[in-house]
């Protein structure tokens, strides 16, 4: 077809073309002229008019291949399928509404996740060639990059041939004031060269500079245009401006645009940064040491450089610095991780575990669909034989059947859209805090694009098989069957989609009972101390105010007065952190006598800054030794508890007690006697053994970023919060306070990834059961119905109850077992995908494969009960007559 012929036929399919009257104009035309050649030729006018009509031949021939050649057939047949399915399924309204409302369950649920999937893991990170982009450091034991210090990076610069940068950044916890209003903003320090590499400028104003990244020189300000909004009212002077945070003055010079997206990395607290000022260091400043590692670090591929030649070369140069520099680094080995994946790699696979999920529960709802279509092409045999009969070809048939399974298809599309519109936002409220670029999840153009190939898939994948059996039906055999003739139960294809319900049911409800045993046995977990009725809540002591460690003390000592008077406070006590509080504090333990020749090689020991209540309020057993008393103060001897996890890593067999230890650096600092032993806690992660721990009372080392628990004498510890924050305002208004939340719900919070995945598993799990139970319900009704005379036969014979029961029970469960099987081995195969997300039992945990495979054969049966009463109530004479 010429590219000519092509444009006119697409006009004439789209009324563009010659009309029907410009035809019939056109041939009366030619019939006038060959009659008026005709009668010059001595023809006599009749003569003339016949001769012109055999010349220009049928006009009705004419005018069909006329309209053949003046349009496109297959959207004018494709139009003819469209009007004739629409007609089909509108008088079959149960069938049509139950088809689309399985479809657009399937569909939706399957739209929803993806979209979640697609915003988290699929989408380009929205930096320059954020592909280039990596993070840097020293592996850990997860094989992520952990932190670095300032000058090691320093020497990276220098050293490296492989990046085209290298950038750092740390967390900070600045106290705004604006307007008598104090706020704890999260914010990170970062080196000057850190939007550069992300390739990211500001709005307004300008990107900090390398003047700016110096100790005298770096308070200065970018603003996330949130901030900037919230609480500047989108001034467009505010570049220049003077802010006040923690009793210092800092200088605005520019406003990130809306759409930058913090790397997930910057959180605090899982919030997004709001603020941004240059680390400020230089080689020299007691932050700035190889063995400081409290950057987070960043680098630049250059564009040919692959991650393998990059990971070579940084072992290369940390092996050099490690020879250089004996007592800084171990035998450790640099992880160099590309950004997406450091950003997103501990969840992707309670995602892609939920994206099979409900690929499993679509694949369900087409089997359902594609049964119900089976179904439906008994009733139609004779409609479709005599399509046949009149002249139909079996192609024809089968696009007719498989234009009515797109349009099907379609409304679930659109209904499932609908759904997943509705589902997403409550989706990312029910995600984990941790999930990065939940703020993305949106149904946008590449999500519908998913949904459209989807929709053709599922349309191919439950019409395919009903379609090509019905063009398949012989119309002279179907047409000579009488109807009464109709007998027979359930055909293989049906018992084969009927299995594979039921195997993706099992697969789901295995996976979900898994999630669930996992839940419970970190509820069940014991973290170490006693969360019930506990309320945290976090608050910082900055500023002039607070620059000496006795105006600290003495604040903290009246707030505990204070707290203590509020009415239904059983205890109050503070700390520096706590565990799962969202913060870290690790730091170097070195003992007197067992140091590491290289004292880099020391253990780093989390440690808890507490006041002397704070122990016996949370209830961490003292298993030797003494606790703190008040008489442990700034001027007494030093002294520190650690945990029995800390004691048989350092000490072993050996009595800790009395031993000599420094805190953080090993070559200054006053020596710490050791002076008990307390039980292990969990610090973040229930999942993993408790970190080795130490406590050193807070008066002796003062932290100024504390939180403070209190115990409620009653179960409603969340009561406490209002006057709480009541005593800290009243005793200072320019004291923040945040992150205000019982201990028991950070503990719980901790196992939101599981949650998340079993909530939804469960989810899916019921659906997938319910329309199993649906699907074998309607083949099993189907195949009642069909043996209706055959039942009526056997009662008229003498067949019990019993052996109708039998007869009935019979093909169906023999379809469940070969369900259950299946399903078994797939969920033994699909089991061990879960991985790290199961905690507590088996991924072949035989108590749950057989109590997923027991609750499913027993919804089995259920959907068995109204077949079996059908049965029962077969009346052998009213049916016998109706034959």
């Amino acid at each position: 077809m010429t590219v000519r012929e092509l444009v006119t036929r697409t006009a004439g399919a789209l009324g563009f073309g010659r009309r029907n009257r410009d035809l019939s104009a056109e041939l009366e035309f030619h019939k006038d002229m060959l009659e008026a050649h005709h009668r010059a030729g001595g023809l006599d006018p009749a003569a003339a008019r016949r001769a012109a009509r055999i010349d220009l031949g049928g006009e009705a021939q004419i005018s069909d291949a006329w309209r053949d050649q003046a349009g496109l057939p297959f959207l004018e047949t494709l139009g003819q399928d469209l009007r004739y399915g629409f007609r089909m399924l509108r008088r079959a309204p149960g069938f049509t509404l139950a088809a689309l409302l399985t479809l657009g369950l399937g569909i939706g649920a399957n739209t929803a996740i993806f979209t979640m999937v697609d915003a988290v893991l699929l989408r380009p990170l929205p930096y320059r060639d954020p592909d280039r982009l990596v993070t840097v450091g020293d592996r850990a034991p997860d094989g992520y990059s952990s932190n670095v210090g300032f000058a090691t990076v320093l020497d990276w610069r220098q050293r490296s041939r492989t990046f085209e940068s290298f950038a750092m950044m740390r967390s900070w916890v600045p106290t705004l004031v604006t307007s008598g209003e104090a706020e704890r903003v999260p914010a990170v320090r970062v080196s000057w060269n850190y939007f550069e590499m992300l390739g990211v400028r500001p709005s307004i104003g300008r990107p900090f500079t390398a003047d700016d990244d110096r100790p005298d020189q770096w308070r200065v300000l970018l603003l996330s245009d949130a901030l900037w909004r919230r609480r500047f009212g989108a001034d467009p002077s505010i570049v220049g401006r003077t802010l006040t945070m923690n009793d210092r003055e800092y200088r605005v010079i520019g406003v990130m645009p809306a759409t930058f997206e913090p790397l997930s990395a910057e959180r605090f607290f899982n919030l997004r940064a709001e603020l941004w000022a240059p680390i400020g260091y230089d080689r020299n400043g007691d932050s700035s040491c190889y063995s400081c590692r409290h950057l987070r670090g960043f680098g630049r591929l250059r564009p040919t450089v692959t991650l393998a030649d990059a990971t070579v070369e940084m072992n290369t140069i940390r092996e050099q610095m490690r020879q250089e520099f004996p007592d800084q680094f171990d035998n450790g080995s640099i992880a160099v991780m590309p950004l997406r994946e450091a950003l997103t790699g501990p969840v992707q696979m309670p995602l892609y575990v939920l994206l099979a999920a409900v690929g499993f529960v679509l694949l369900i709802a087409c089997a359902n669909v594609a049964n119900l279509l089976l179904a439906r092409a008994v009733t139609r045999q004779r409609e479709l034989a005599l399509r046949a009969a009149l002249g139909a070809g079996r192609g024809r048939i089968v696009r007719q059947l498989l234009t009515e399974s797109l349009m099907l298809s379609l409304g679930g599309a659109i209904a499932g859209v609908a759904l997943a519109a509705t589902a997403v936002h409550g989706l990312a409220a029910l995600a984990p805090v941790t999930v990065p670029r939940l703020d993305q999840v949106a149904v946008d153009g590449r999500v519908l694009a998913f949904t459209a190939v989807l929709t053709v898939l599922t349309s191919l994948f439950f019409g395919i098989v009903p379609a090509w059996r019905g063009g398949a039906a012989g119309a002279q055999q179907t047409l000579a069957v009488d109807s009464r003739g109709s007998v027979g139960g359930t055909s293989r294809a049906q018992a084969i989609l009927v299995v594979a319900d039921l195997a993706l049911a099992l697969t789901l409800l295995t996976a979900a009972g898994l999630m669930l045993r996992t839940v419970a046995a970190l509820t069940n977990t014991v973290p170490g101390f006693d969360a019930a009725r506990i309320l945290s809540l976090q608050f910082s002591l900055v500023g002039k105010a607070y620059a000496e460690d006795p105006a600290v003390v003495a604040f903290q000592d009246r707030v505990l007065e204070r707290l203590r008077a509020i009415p239904g406070v059983e205890d109050a006590a503070l700390a520096g952190q706590i565990p799962f509080g969202g913060d870290r504090d690790c730091r170097g333990f070195h003992t007197q006598g067992r140091m590491k020749a290289n004292p880099s090689e020391d253990p780093c020991i989390e440690r808890y800054g507490v006041t002397s209540s704070y122990l016996r309020l949370m209830n961490i057993p003292l298993r030797a030794g003494r606790s703190f008393t008040e008489a442990d103060t700034a001027t007494s001897q030093p002294v520190l508890l650690i945990s029995e996890s800390t004691a048989r890593a350092v000490f072993g067999n050996d009595n800790p007690i009395g031993a000599q230890v420094r805190v953080g650096a090993s070559d200054g600092g006053p020596w710490r006697t050791v002076v008990g032993v307390v039980g292990d806690v969990e610090h973040d992660d229930l999942t993993t053994p408790p970190a080795p721990a130490m406590y050193n009372p807070q008066t002796q080392i003062t932290d100024s970023f504390l939180t403070a628990v209190l115990k409620s004498s009653t179960a409603d510890a969340e009561k406490l919060a209002a006057p709480a924050r009541a005593v800290l305002r009243e005793l200072d208004p320019a004291v923040p306070v945040y992150a205000v939340a019982t201990v028991s719900s950070l503990v719980a919070a901790s196992s939101a990834p599981q949650r998340f995945v079993m909530r939804l598993l469960g989810g899916f799990a019921f659906v997938a059961v319910l329309l199993a139970a649906l699907g074998l319900y309607g083949v099993i009704a189907y195949g009642v119905a069909q043996r209706t005379r055959e039942v009526a036969v056997r009662v008229a014979l003498g067949a019990r109850n019993s052996d109708v029961l039998r007869l009935v029970l019979s093909s169906g469960l023999r379809l469940v077992g070969f369900g259950v099987v299946v399903g078994l081995a797939a969920a033994l195969v699909a089991a061990p995908y879960l991985g790290a997300l199961v905690y507590g039992v088996s991924p072949v945990d035989p108590l749950t494969f057989a109590s997923a495979a027991a609750l499913l054969t027993a919804v089995a049966l259920v959907a068995h009960w109204l077949p079996m009463r059908r049965a029962l109530r077969i009346d052998p004479a009213i049916a016998l007559r109706a034959e």
